[in-house]
């Protein structure tokens, strides 16, 4: 499934408006803002039809996943926007994230626990809010919902950090050691960059992720950082490979990495960082540049490749 979604759920009480674009969305947020009352809406309207009074408009067919017969329901299913409640105990199964993978559907999850068995981005967390006395709403007598981003990155601030943790410890790790003179430690893998975050005493941290599978990571990384560690900046980027394809290192159609929603099909790949890896991979075959994510080649080196990848960083964070 590929594309990006406007969907519309409302009755004459409550109206939701939410955009999708990535096989998983996950909506997380305060309780009481409306996000269980977005599955019911959906569930009731997928049962009772037009005779429950309850509108839901998608181009593409918006359904409730529950437990009840979810693997039989699933495998059933393609081309859907398919929303689940934390409630369900399938959830944080390998078992769901097996039959996430290769899935012709979207997925929007409400959860508030970090869901680590799923490769999902930081751009595509999300709250509700309330937006019913904005100018554009404040005379109807109905509660209207809109998603808004949890995690919004980036600085003003122009930083020299005095160290560089990424994620990566292959390719990426390599790259990023050579544009920050041999000031990167690698932590290893996701799920070792909290501990590393809080384990570096330096004063200024930057902290370089895969922001296109970060996600189950990224609320206590955010939290540790905004409480304790203020000077420090977390870069999350799609991927390594998606800075490369930025870069203008080799010739990538803008559409790649600008309108990847209308090419990274969720039947090949579970996350855009495995699409971008193979887009990468494939366009530098047999040449010079042919990519390999566990080791940096030596065309990638140069003073000229360094050159073009660090001008794809922000300014703030460059060196």
């Amino acid at each position: 499934m590929i594309g990006k979604y406007e969907i519309e759920v409302y009755n004459n009480r409550v109206h939701y408006f939410l955009t999708v674009k990535r096989n998983i969305t996950v909506i997380q947020g305060n309780s009481a803002t409306g996000k269980t009352e977005l599955i019911r809406l959906i569930d009731e309207h997928n049962t009772n039809g037009a005779s429950s009074g309850i509108t839901v408009k998608c181009d593409a067919e918006c359904v409730v996943l529950n437990s009840s017969d979810w693997k039989v329901r699933l495998s059933a299913m393609n081309g859907n926007i398919i929303f689940i409640d934390e409630n369900a105990v399938f959830l944080k199964t390998a078992e769901f994230a097996q039959a996430v993978r290769g899935s012709d559907n979207y997925f929007v999850i409400v959860t508030r626990d970090d869901l680590h068995q799923l490769p999902y981005s930081v751009d595509e967390i999300y709250g509700l809010k309330n937006v019913s006395d904005s100018a554009k709403y404040k005379s109807f007598q109905k509660t209207y919902n809109e998603m808004y981003k949890l995690y919004n990155l980036g600085t003003q601030t122009k930083i020299s950090p005095d160290i560089i943790i990424t994620e990566d410890s292959n390719s990426g790790f390599e790259c990023f050691d050579i544009i920050y003179q041999g000031r990167c430690v690698s932590a290893g893998g996701k799920s070792n960059v909290y501990k590393m975050l809080r384990d570096q005493k330096s004063e200024t941290k930057l902290i370089i992720v895969d922001g296109a599978a970060f996600g189950s990571e990224m609320g206590k990384v955010y939290r540790y950082m905004s409480e304790f560690d203020k000077s420090s900046i977390l870069f999350a980027p799609e991927s390594f490979e998606w800075i490369i394809l930025k870069s203008g290192l080799i010739n990538v159609p803008n559409a790649i990495t600008d309108e990847t929603f209308m090419h990274a099909d969720s039947k090949d790949y579970m996350s855009w960082e495995e699409y971008y890896t193979a887009c990468l991979t494939e366009m530098t075959r047999n040449t010079i540049l042919q990519y390999s994510k566990s080791r940096l080649g030596d065309a990638y080196k140069t003073a000229g490749s360094i050159k073009k990848i660090a001008g794809a960083l922000p300014e703030q964070i460059r060196p």
